[in-house]
């Protein structure tokens, strides 16, 4: 009967329901390899698992009846005292129809190649072993030896050495070899301590190179360990590496060249830059900056400057900055390249027209499938900003850096074959070769440029400018005249004048000798004078104490606003018990805002609000930290244009949300103070000098 219901199975249609009793009395299926494993990784029948410790063997197992089945592991391996080979079988208790079984192999199961296989049982008996039919037998090769520390060489970095070595922003190779065979990866860290990465040579025990930068100058410890196919770690190889200050630029022009000189002096490279016609000297440089002068460019066809050499080859690491005032931003413009030649150019920096016909900045390197590039921040006519471009070849990207803030950053792979062109400045060549574009209209000074990455930290000191500023209240004496009571300028410019019961507290000032104390009850000080344009970049800056631990009520600390609103008002917010620096996009009373938060806590607080008009982004830091973000273009911005209001806003609507609290340390910038600095402003002392 069971003989006849095979055949009658086996004559079924194909995709046919089988019912419970046609298969009844078969044994279980032979396993598959896929469905078998050692320890986490699947079975190999032709390359033994590399394994440290007795690993766990793991199999899947069905039977076509649908009974519940038990497992038998068996492992093999050979002895040299035995010539035939020593065997290890266990059984399972039953499970479920395709159950996953497990077994550990014991430890007296010596070192070395060991086989091993697995079959299925039910009530029928066992089906076959999993290496039945030349399906294979799955082998492993238990392996406890650690792997010899690695040796470490380069061609670059004498290691080993007490010598100081040119390396910030450089990617010096590396060479990892060992003498162990079996070494399959090779675990790094640089410096020793942060996190580790893993390289893999091509073949077992064979070398791998690398290329790593040193985070900073100083001493900086690279570690690195053998790893062998069965995951034994060898001990650590250590060498110091004394990183010297970082190497200056190998090529600069300040272009503060006297009015009529025919050429730029080289500051760094000895190569001068020749003037073409639409191209003058004798502009003012940026202020706030150690440029001193600039060149004026025209925007006429050629004008420019031209170095007749190649400051740096674009295919390797390369670093280019340069302070650039765009007087027209209709139109793309180029600040520096370096030209290539009927192709193009090598790296250009400068301005481009986006599709929403929205100008930005931008750093492009030519590519494969034509150029590369990345656009970020926000020109503005008659506007200094620093660029600078950075180019890694190691990492496959390209950025680009906003008055010293990453603006845009993506992919970039520079064709090795290039061609390296003469640096430019003020125009590029086109890619014919013969006919000039991008002409600069505006002035560009301080053109730089390294043969290494310019770190970040290095960027944001290069590219900052000192803002200048146009406020500054320590609130430690007040004076007296006939009609008003003010509290002077320590840079003896305009005062603040107290309003309503504002007074002088000398008893608990929050710093230096006095604060001003308010009691939110029509109090305020207003300046004398307008104090910063609100549709450039600001930064205003103030110390304040709340009298009341958590008010119910909204309380302002500074605004400067117009008619019907205020372009910036910093306040506490009753309702949710946290600070607010609030943007209106127009001075109406209907005007969209843009608005940032941030938890208020007890006590003193030093809180600052700004506006980076080239970012588009307005910010609010909390005791010296940024606490909050949000984009705000220049479309958005406008010129607010009466006094600056401490202890109020709304002025122009008569005066809102007054506050109850104490003051001091007032400051109003006509620029950005830099984050370094901003923290500087959140520590205790009165700090005259920023």
């Amino acid at each position: 009967m069971r003989a006849l219901t095979v055949v009658l199975a086996a004559g079924m249609a194909v995709g046919t329901s089988l019912p419970a009793f046609a298969l009844s009395g078969q044994r279980p299926a032979r396993p598959s390899l896929d469905q078998l494993t050692t320890g986490d990784r699947p079975c190999d029948a032709v390359t033994p698992t590399a394994v440290r410790s007795s690993p766990t063997l793991r199999a899947v197992l069905n039977d076509p009846d649908g009974d519940p089945v038990s497992a038998q592991f068996e492992v093999t391996w050979n002895t040299e005292s035995s010539t035939s080979p020593s065997r290890l079988r266990v059984a399972t208790t039953a499970k479920a129809n395709g159950s996953s079984f497990s077994w550990t192999v014991p430890d007296t199961v010596p070192e070395g190649p060991v086989g091993w296989r697995v079959r299925a049982k039910d009530a029928d008996g066992y089906g076959p072993w999993s290496d039945s039919l030349h399906q294979g037998r799955c082998q492993y090769v238990k392996d406890v030896h650690v792997p010899a520390a690695p040796q470490v060489t380069s061609p670059d970095i004498p290691l080993g050495s007490d010598e100081w070595v040119d390396a910030v922003g450089r990617y010096p190779s590396f060479t990892f070899a060992s003498s162990s065979p079996d070494v399959t990866a090779y675990r790094y860290a640089f410096p020793a301590g942060s996190a580790m990465s893993t390289a893999r040579p091509d073949e077992p025990g064979g070398p791998v190179t690398v290329r790593l930068t040193p985070p900073s100058e100083g001493v900086n410890t690279l570690e690195v360990q053998a790893v062998d196919g069965a995951g034994n770690v060898s001990e650590p190889t250590r060498y110091f590496i004394r990183v010297g200050s970082p190497a200056g630029d190998v090529a600069r022009w300040k272009l503060d060249d006297p009015v009529g000189s025919m050429t730029a002096e080289a500051a760094a490279g000895g190569v001068p830059a020749w003037v073409k016609p639409g191209a003058t000297f004798g502009a003012e440089g940026p202020s706030g900056t150690t440029a001193a002068g600039a060149a004026a460019f025209d925007g006429s066809y050629g004008a420019g400057l031209v170095a007749e050499t190649t400051a740096v080859d674009s295919t390797k690491t390369f670093t280019v900055s340069a302070w650039v005032r765009p007087e027209d931003t209709d139109r793309g413009m180029t600040a520096v390249s370096q030209t290539g030649f009927m192709a193009h150019s090598d790296f250009t920096l400068g301005t481009v027209l986006g599709e929403d016909g929205q100008p930005s900045f931008t750093f492009s390197l030519p590519g494969v499938d034509g150029a590369t590039r990345v656009t970020g921040g926000s020109p503005t006519p008659g506007d200094w900003s620093h660029l600078t471009g950075v180019y890694n070849p190691v990492t496959k990207t390209a950025r680009l850096y906003v008055d010293g803030a990453l603006a845009a950053s993506g992919d970039a792979a520079v064709p090795a074959d290039t061609i390296q062109g003469y640096l430019q400045i003020g125009r590029e060549l086109e890619d014919d070769g013969i006919h000039w574009t991008g002409a600069w209209h505006g002035d560009i000074a301080d053109v730089r440029v390294w043969d290494r990455i310019v770190l970040p930290d290095e960027i944001a000191d290069i590219g900052h400018r000192t803002p200048q500023r146009t406020g500054y209240w320590a609130m430690n004496t007040v004076r007296t005249d006939d009609s008003y009571i003010d509290t002077p300028d320590a840079g003896g410019s305009q005062s603040l004048i107290l309003s309503g019961d504002a007074h002088l507290d000398t008893t608990d000032p929050l710093t230096g000798e006095g604060s001003i104390s308010l009691d939110g009850d029509g109090d305020y000080l207003d300046s004398d004078g307008h104090q910063v344009d609100t549709d450039r970049s600001y930064t205003v800056t103030a110390q304040v104490r709340l009298h009341e631990w958590l008010p119910e009520r909204d309380m302002a600390v500074f605004a400067q606003g117009g008619d019907e609103a205020d372009a910036f008002t910093l306040r506490y917010r009753g309702s949710d018990c946290t600070w607010q620096a609030v943007f209106a996009h127009a001075d109406s009373a209907e005007a969209a805002t843009t608005t940032l938060s941030a938890f208020y806590g007890d006590g003193t607080h030093h809180l600052a609000v700004q506006y980076d008009s080239k970012a588009g982004e307005v910010r609010l830091f909390v005791d010296g930290r940024l606490a909050d973000s949000a984009p705000y273009s220049a479309t958005d911005a406008w010129n607010a244009y009466r006094a600056l209001q401490v202890g109020r806003d709304g002025n122009g609507q008569g005066g809102f949300h007054h506050l109850d609290g104490d003051v001091d340390e007032v400051r109003t910038y006509a620029g950005l103070l830099s984050p370094k600095e901003i923290s500087r402003l959140g520590e205790p002392g009165e700090h005259p000098d920023l």
